[in-house]
């Protein structure tokens, strides 16, 4: 278990070095066939941070809306485990062979992986300040909204694009987006 912790951490270091487009980026993770098995530990680590984000936002919702909020189902909760963990492994699959770039397929999935987990840290921290009382329910939703969905999650799926994919040009962004906005939809369709 502490080797996995210290695998995530790697990881995670390996997503800021990322986001400031450093090229040891990928320095200590293990950027084989087996370290993309293994990112998908970041599955398991996310989980508890996941419950805190989903059962903060269902007290932020029921704090700004006067409709009842619908409960969150054991489908809800399998649908959105799959959306958020298998559909982007898909997408990366045909998004780097459409590029001509299949090669590195393996490496963005692994610096994705470990990125999910990243961002659900920074939601987290945001329910955190709301549920401690030192946001507002208006302020957390704002800093959701745009620190979160705009700054935060666009910065970090176009640096791990850019690094990862080795594609530091609007290519690179365009792959970066295509998954965020096949996310969106998702999200929007799915029940």
């Amino acid at each position: 278990m502490i080797r996995l912790l210290v695998e995530a951490g790697l990881g995670l270091r390996s997503v800021t070095r990322a986001m400031m487009f450093r090229e040891d980026w990928s320095d200590g993770l293990n950027l084989t066939t087996g370290g993309l098995v293994r990112s998908f530990v970041a599955v398991l680590l996310s989980l508890p941070v996941f419950w805190l984000v989903l059962t903060g936002s269902y007290r932020l919702v029921s704090e700004l809306s006067d409709l009842p909020v619908p409960p969150y189902t054991s489908a809800d909760f399998i649908i959105d485990q799959l959306r958020i963990w298998l559909v982007f492994p898909i997408l990366a699959v045909l998004l780097t062979r459409l590029a001509g770039i299949p090669q590195r397929f393996v490496h963005w999935v692994i610096l994705h992986n470990w990125a999910v987990l990243f961002l659900f840290l920074v939601q987290a921290g945001i329910i955190v300040f709301y549920l401690a009382g030192l946001l507002s329910a208006s302020m957390a939703l704002d800093a959701i909204r745009l620190f979160y969905l705009i700054i935060v999650r666009a910065i970090v799926h176009i640096s791990v694009a850019f690094v990862a994919l080795q594609q530091r040009n609007v290519r690179g962004v365009t792959l970066a987006f295509i998954p965020v906005m096949v996310d969106l939809i998702l999200m929007e369709v799915l029940p």
